[in-house]
């Protein structure tokens, strides 16, 4: 059994997100639902095969600005060729290495779950 790579990645939030205008306007900040989109990104561009099935745990520690570089950080705490997967992702304010959040992510490999369908006569 293999473990899948670790994902290291930086994103931006643009400032034209459409999140922000009613999120604190003049003082902009991400919402926690946008970061976690981005992470959900980041990894559907890596692992294409696999979906987002919960979020166990999410903790944000530091406020994100709009256009503020951050750092992602996934590690895997499962087996790439098992059904269901566990991650923890980091993210973290690029220039000042601040904290910004954290959490667990559980993944399902969609062809597992589409073949498991299949035996058991769900469509």
């Amino acid at each position: 059994m293999s473990v899948l790579e670790p994902i290291s990645e930086t994103f931006t939030i643009p400032a034209d997100h459409p999140s922000l205008p009613g999120h604190f306007p003049g003082n902009s900040v991400v919402p926690g639902v946008v970061l976690l989109e981005a992470v959900e990104q980041v990894l559907v561009s890596h692992y294409p095969e696999y979906d987002i099935v919960k979020l166990p745990q999410a903790k944000f520690t530091h406020l994100v600005r709009p256009e503020q570089a951050v750092d992602l950080q996934i590690e895997w705490t499962g087996n790439a060729d098992a059904e269901t997967l566990k991650a923890r992702f980091k993210l973290a304010l690029s220039e000042e290495a601040i904290p910004a959040a954290t959490g667990q992510l559980v993944l399902r490999n969609r062809a597992a779950v589409q073949a498991q369908e299949g035996q058991d006569g769900i469509r």
